[in-house]
């Protein structure tokens, strides 16, 4: 089963690409997520970057909401797959295979005032 991350623009034009805040509950509103694996995909390229967390002794944890650090420069009008791993921070969700696959398309644009503009999706790969 995959899921969708939430993704917004940063002030740089960047993408802040996170897990939803609706993956923890008002009891549990700190718990932290491993990122196990991260991917930046183009269709007809292939993979443009990957970063593997594997190191147990240095987890990449982040808590929902926060921006997962993907070290990519996106580029306007080129439409991406990006994809990311997760488990829940000192569960055994990584040792029983019960990981979370994240994956979602997206595309910067320029508005007509010359701002940054996200497209997710279909909404994403249409009009490329």
């Amino acid at each position: 089963m995959m899921y969708t991350p939430d993704i917004t623009l940063k002030k740089d034009g960047q993408p802040c690409i996170s897990i939803p805040l609706h993956e923890v509950n008002f009891l549990n509103k700190n718990k932290q997520f491993d990122i196990i694996t991260a991917d930046v995909f183009q269709v007809g390229v292939g993979t443009l970057w990957e970063k593997k967390y594997y190191d147990s002794s240095k987890p990449y944890k982040i808590q929902a909401g926060k921006c997962i650090g993907f070290e990519y420069h996106f580029q306007k009008n080129i439409v991406y797959s990006i994809g990311f791993i997760s488990a829940a921070s000192g569960s055994k969700e990584f040792e029983n295979g019960e990981q979370k696959i994240w994956s979602r398309d997206l595309r910067i644009t320029t508005n007509t005032d010359g701002s940054a503009k996200l497209l997710l999706d279909l909404e994403a790969r249409e009009n490329n």
